[in-house]
């Protein structure tokens, strides 16, 4: 499951605190590889959101593309079965 630039973020900060106050050189190397990870991983998470949002606006346009031709198809279908009554008039 992918997480989300926002847990993503806030783990790095809790690994980011953790390394300030890690006391043994190890630990504290550890919890800021940790935290560098957790960043690069939002950074990632944070990709992958703005496109699932602009593949979002790009299915809606064409929603309401296809609604739009949709009302011309029909009126152009009106008017045509309309048209050889107002022609014998």
């Amino acid at each position: 499951m992918a997480q989300t630039s926002a847990f993503c973020l806030a783990q790095q900060s809790i690994h980011h605190a953790r390394s300030l106050s890690e006391t043994l050189p190890n630990a504290r190397r550890v919890a800021v590889a940790a935290a560098n990870a957790w960043g690069r991983e939002a950074k990632l998470a944070a990709s992958a959101e703005r496109r699932r949002a602009t593949r979002t606006v790009e299915t809606e346009d064409e929603a309401i593309a296809a609604e739009f031709r949709a009302e011309d198809d029909a009126e152009a279908a009106l008017n045509a079965a309309q048209q050889p009554f107002t022609s014998a008039n």
